[in-house]
């Protein structure tokens, strides 16, 4: 078998169809199979699965595992070369899974752990499909409001989309990367038997950018390819059943264990005290609003 291609749905019946159903009209080529992990889900997307394509290896889990642990279950069943772990809230647009197989089996590529294509907005323009680590300089500069990488980001974004007009993304193909957005992440499964998978003390968030660090630490590289092309909605599980604040604490806790991981327990007490900075500025800067307020609870509850 090429190539397990891995979902993992929560609450997601009408995306998670469309997402398959792309999935055989555009891969060709290549020897495939569909996992699909269920976290639990309640509108009838279990159903949905069984009754539509019960040629789908299908786990149903009792409980929302969470992003990582659901996808480190079929992860641990595949017996295929690679692993393409793709959101339920995506449609692919050409043969982006044969695309990212056949740059992986090229013999230069031998290295490389893991990769990734992509990514547009449902109004074609195109979505960032990378990223860069988090460090305590980037949380301080962003604790005292000198925020160089935010900048640089919305810099590119307006130059882009408002003077060349540009909708493929900036960085050219085959580029080394520090992380693949987990929405459409091929990993070789030699190299994550070697480093292991998701880390399952992340629920959400982050924890893509946890497995990249590992696998360059075992010596891997991690690289976008820009030929494969796949539409990202974004956002439907994290904010199905839940609230923005919710969801931004869950980024915060799983930013904070990241660093906690990759650069020590010091590092996330740092990171934890930037963050309660930045919040104090916020607070102040929106005119202690309750949200305000909510935003800097959030903080001060984070645990190293």
């Amino acid at each position: 078998m090429d190539v397990s291609i891995i979902l993992v749905s929560y609450n997601t019946r009408d995306l998670t169809r469309d997402c398959v159903k792309s999935i055989y009209e555009k891969t060709e080529g290549i020897s495939y199979e569909i996992w699909i992990v269920d976290n639990a889900s309640t509108d009838g997307s279990v159903e949905m699965l069984r009754e539509e394509f019960p040629e789908v290896k299908l786990i149903s889990s009792e409980e929302n595992l969470g992003f990582g642990r659901a996808n480190n279950l079929a992860i641990k069943e595949s017996r295929a070369k690679y692993c393409f772990l793709l959101n339920t809230d995506t449609v692919l647009l050409n043969n982006a899974v044969k695309i990212l197989f056949d740059f992986m089996e090229k013999p230069e590529n031998s290295e490389v752990g893991g990769c990734g294509g992509q990514l547009y907005n449902p109004d074609m323009t195109y979505q960032w499909s990378t990223g860069e680590f988090n460090s305590l300089e980037k949380l301080y500069r962003k604790s005292i409001g000198i925020n160089f990488h935010q900048i640089k980001y919305r810099l590119k974004d307006i130059f882009k989309n408002r003077i060349m007009k540009e909708k493929r993304y900036s960085l050219s193909s085959k580029q080394d990367v520090d992380y693949i957005i987990g929405a459409d992440l091929m990993l070789r499964k030699s190299a994550i038997d070697e480093a292991g998978a998701f880390d399952e003390r992340f629920f959400m968030y982050s924890e893509e950018a946890e497995l990249c660090f590992r696998l360059k630490k075992h010596g891997y590289k991690i690289r976008f390819v820009s030929e494969s092309h796949i539409l990202h909605y974004g956002g439907a599980s994290s904010y199905n059943k839940n609230l923005p604040l919710a969801v931004e604490k869950m980024i915060l806790t799983s930013n904070i264990l990241f660093l906690k991981i990759a650069y020590g327990e010091e590092a996330a007490r740092k990171a934890k005290f930037y963050y309660v900075i930045y919040y104090l500025r916020y607070l102040v800067l929106r005119f202690f609003t309750p949200k305000a307020f909510a935003r800097l609870i959030a903080a001060l509850e984070l645990k190293v």
